[in-house]
């Protein structure tokens, strides 16, 4: 049995690729595999989604979670039920022959806070104050100067907030008429202060280090300046105001001037001046109660008008969004839970380094060793109703300590002691870590530490080093040093047609089961109105699924879906989804197969026998060599984990080679009823198309086993049982009849081409030479499938340098290795001459148009440049233009030259 483990996300409009590749996996192997189900991780969002839709709003501040609590989980609960009876339904669609038992459970609660934990806890695990962005995902945005961003108003609705401007504030210096001005983003923050940071080495500041300043609005507050290598000297004025409850670096920079600056003022640690609602506390004194950024416009006039503001800089750089509501990030101080990391990453890198454990793409290989670099503790705290919760007890003021259960707490407080829990829940990405262990068996006494507990681990890159690091790092260590998988498949991330990230507010979301189901553009705009988005990102919403979905989206079934995602690379870091193109190609796809299968029951019908009969004809022997090859190609994509690569193999084999070659090559046997051919042909087709369906199932299984029943007349489910190997098809490759086969198609295309510029009849005869060297000397018994493609008698073959008698017209083969020379009879020779100088002149005008074209956007970007008035990318664009046009005139020019040439030979 090969264990697979896959995430089961709920929410696929990200990762989209469940259960796409462990699903062909699975069916390839044909031996005995286990889907694991992970556990979904996404509480945050849940949490917020139910509180919403019971009317429940959380905020802890002012009830706690106990005043929330209970009725948020009871109608997560129900609405948990509802939706994994829907996803098991869902999966069994989209897995098909899997006997797939899914369950809707969390992570025994034993296995986050059992006696096994404890090593891990005890020993690692530690309180401490840090800084932390009060958001469970953090997005950073590069901002330009002077720009504004769109963000909640507290009140509802959407404002637009100025970010990108530093604002030069003077610090007057106490006991002189001087002052050191200082620039900062948020001049709001200006009461948190506790000091001013300036460089050693910055001479403008290095002797005002050790005196005091004034607080520009606070003046009974009294300032020191610290010297700090941190401070950079080309940022702002060089001199930077600490506020270190508000920025990381400031909080670290105070760290290290501790008691320099407690000296000034002992509670200088403990200034804060935002509050949880994002308004000015009582620090701000006349603006407490303002909100932070109406407090901003407010603090900058004061000091404008006071003479302390010197004016504005521009400033690019970076501000920290919360992902989920698009507000400005505001760091708090708090208590929280960390694990010591140091020596668990270590162990973890150097298992990865050791080969114990393979990162495919290897490109993601470097940014899991550069997660695995940083050695910071990991935050394990998170304030949220759902989750395993720390072990962590005290009594009264005490103390926190690490316990196994209440119960042996109350034994190291005494009996008598009010012991509480903390009320904190584990991170998500810990109790997800514990996965690979659980579904080994472990904490139960059958776990089996001695191999890796799973083979292949699926999942999307972007958490790389949330999950997949964590899992490396818990499983190791509990496991006495056993890695949880051997092999790690990241795939990319599913973005619409034009790369954007799928957002419910962009209106460009489009859900995997609408393709399977389809949906009205009605329905779709109707979910959009239900949801919990504002009003204004509702009216954009609906406006663009209006224009990218006029008709909704047609119902195309969980096999148009998979072939749509297959025709991207999985592992591409985005995969731009055009769904409702790529379905219907699906379709289409869908339609020459049954159309594959329909020819295939007519030569069965008019075949004069049942039984196999063995063929020499080259058709039938080169069919079934490409299929050797195809499925040995197949087998070494699947082999290296790239699905989407063995898939693009099978379809051109069943389009390029079965449908559009060897079909056509059957046809005029079937039309003039030659029997002893038609039994062969039926021979040939079954050995061919029999495989060819089971190795589809892999990939499309609900048309491949639809038509498998219908051509071969079998019970339903047994192509999963028809085992296909691409040894078993070893002993019909031929390379060189491939290879001749190749040589033939070019001639087929060659000769097609002519008679359609010349625009000849179709069953205009042409018979000729082939002037090739890489032909084989057994290229002739081809012959009849020559005629039967493109209507072409081959004459002779001879090597690439022969001369060619006269009266035949030479045309060079695709590739440029060979050449085809023409018997043109003299009954067709004017017509022939005729309709080729119309196509010289044809080809001449366009030559001549293209050309003049090029030539005037030569000449545009040549004075564009010179002026250089015009912006860059306007350059670019018709440099592009140019380029463009210059290329269409050499193709022609090129087939004027060929055209020529013909002529030449024809008067000749």
């Amino acid at each position: 049995m090969i264990p697979f483990l896959n995430q089961l996300a709920t929410s696929w409009q990200t990762r989209g690729n469940f259960p796409l590749v462990s699903g062909l996996c699975a069916r390839l192997c044909h031996v005995g595999v286990v889907l694991l189900d992970t556990f979904d991780s996404s509480v945050l969002q849940a949490e917020a989604v139910i509180a919403n839709r019971v009317g429940v709003q959380k905020d802890c501040s002012v009830g706690g979670e106990a005043s929330c609590g209970f009725p948020i989980q009871n109608a997560g609960g129900k609405q948990g039920c509802t939706r994994i009876a829907s996803i098991a339904h869902r999966l069994l669609q989209l897995c098909d022959q899997f006997e797939l038992e899914f369950e809707g459970r969390g992570l025994p609660t034993d296995a986050a806070e059992g006696d096994h934990m404890e090593d891990l806890h005890m020993s690692m695990l530690f309180v401490s104050e840090y800084l932390r962005e009060w958001c469970e995902e953090v997005a950073r945005v590069d901002v330009s100067s002077s720009t504004k961003i769109v963000v909640p108003r507290p009140e509802g609705g959407k404002r637009e907030v100025e970010v990108g401007t530093m604002y030069c504030i003077k610090y007057p210096l106490e006991g002189s008429d001087g002052f050191i001005p200082v620039a900062t983003t948020r001049p709001e923050t200006m009461f948190a202060d506790v000091a001013i940071a300036v460089h050693p080495d910055d001479d403008r500041y290095s002797q005002l280090v050790g005196k005091v300043v004034r607080h520009p609005l606070c003046s009974d507050r009294k300032i020191p300046v610290i010297a700090d290598r941190s401070v950079k000297l080309d940022k702002g004025t060089g001199a930077l105001k600490i506020t270190p409850l508000h920025d990381a670096l400031d909080w670290e920079i105070a760290s290290r001037h501790r008691e320099e600056i407690l000296s000034y003022d002992r509670s200088a640690f403990a200034k804060n001046c935002v509050d949880v609602h994002g308004r000015l506390n009582q620090e701000a004194r006349e603006f407490a109660g303002i909100d932070r950024f109406d407090a901003r416009l407010k603090v900058i006039e004061k000091l404008d008008s006071s003479g302390l503001l010197q004016g504005t800089l521009k400033h690019d750089g970076q501000i920290s969004l919360c992902s989920r509501t698009g507000d400005v990030i505001e760091p708090r101080l708090t208590d929280q839970w960390f694990m010591d990391t140091e020596e668990l990453y270590d162990d973890a890198a150097q298992a990865i380094r050791q080969g114990r454990i393979r990162i495919l793409p290897t490109m993601h290989e470097q940014k899991l060793f550069d997660w695995l670099s940083n050695k910071d503790p990991w935050c394990l705290s998170r304030q949220l109703l759902w989750g395993h919760r720390i072990p962590a007890y005290r009594a009264g003021n005490s103390s926190w300590v690490i316990a196994r259960s209440l119960n042996d707490a109350r034994r190291h407080f005494g009996e008598d002691a009010i012991v509480v829990q903390d009320d904190d829940v584990l991170d998500t990405w810990f109790s997800s870590s514990l996965i690979p262990l659980v579904n080994a068996g472990w904490p139960s006494p059958k776990f089996d530490p001695s191999s890796p507990l799973l083979d292949v681990m699926e999942t999307g890159w972007d958490i790389l080093g949330f999950w997949v690091a964590r899992m490396i790092i818990v499983t190791m260590r509990l496991s006495g040093g056993q890695v949880p998988f051997s092999n790690v498949l990241l795939h990319g991330l599913v973005r619409d047609s034009s790369g954007k990230k799928m957002s419910k507010s962009l209106g460009n979301v489009i859900d995997p089961l609408d393709v399977v189901d389809g949906v009205s553009r009605e329905k779709m705009i109707e979910r959009i109105e239900q949801s919990y988005l504002s009003k204004e990102e509702i009216a954009t919403a609906t406006s663009a699924i209006a224009s990218r979905f006029p008709d909704g989206i047609a119902r195309a079934g969980p096999d148009a879906l998979r072939f749509a995602l297959l025709r991207h690379d999985l592992f591409a870091s985005d995969i731009p989804l055009n769904i409702t193109e790529l379905s219907s190609e699906g379709h289409r796809f869908c339609n020459k197969l049954w159309n594959m299968v329909a020819y295939v029951e007519t030569v069965t019908d008019n075949s004069p026998t049942m039984k196999d009969v063995d063929s020499e004809h080259p058709a039938d022997e080169w069919i079934l060599s490409r299929l050797a090859g195809t499925l040995e190609q197949v087998d070494e994509h699947m082999s290296g984990y790239m699905p989407h690569h063995a898939f693009t193999e099978l379809q051109n084999f069943i389009l390029g080679s079965l449908c559009d070659v060897y079909l056509e090559t059957t046809k005029h046997a079937l039309w003039e009823k030659n029997l002893p051919r038609i039994a062969e042909i039926r021979t040939t087709l079954n050995r061919v198309v029999q495989p060819t369906l089971v190795q589809l199932s892999v990939f499309m299984p609900f048309v491949a086993e639809y038509l498998y029943e219908r051509v071969f007349r079998r019970e339903s489910g047994s192509i999963y049982f028809d085992f296909v190997k691409a040894s078993f098809f070893r002993l019909q490759r031929s390379e060189e009849l491939e290879s001749d086969m190749k040589i033939l198609l070019r001639i087929v295309s060659t000769v097609r081409s002519i008679r359609r510029q010349l625009e000849l009849p179709s069953s205009m005869v042409f018979s000729g030479s082939l002037h090739c060297d890489a032909a084989s000397s057994d290229f002739s018994r081809l012959s009849p499938i020559l005629f039967d493609l493109a209507k072409f008698d081959l004459l002779d073959i001879s090597s690439n340098d022969h001369e060619v008698l006269p009266g035949f017209a030479v045309c060079p083969l695709p590739g440029r290795d060979g050449r085809l020379s023409l018997k043109i009879e003299d009954t067709h020779r004017p017509d022939f001459v005729l309709r080729l100088q119309r196509l010289l002149k044809k080809y001449e005008e366009r030559s001549d148009l293209f050309r003049r074209k090029a030539e005037k956007y030569e000449a545009i970007v040549l004075r564009d440049r010179q002026e250089g008035k015009v912006k860059p990318h306007i350059i670019e664009k018709n440099e592009k233009k140019a380029r463009q046009a210059r290329g269409t005139s050499d193709n022609a020019s090129a087939e004027v030259e060929r055209i020529r040439i013909l002529l030449e030979e024809m008067s000749a």
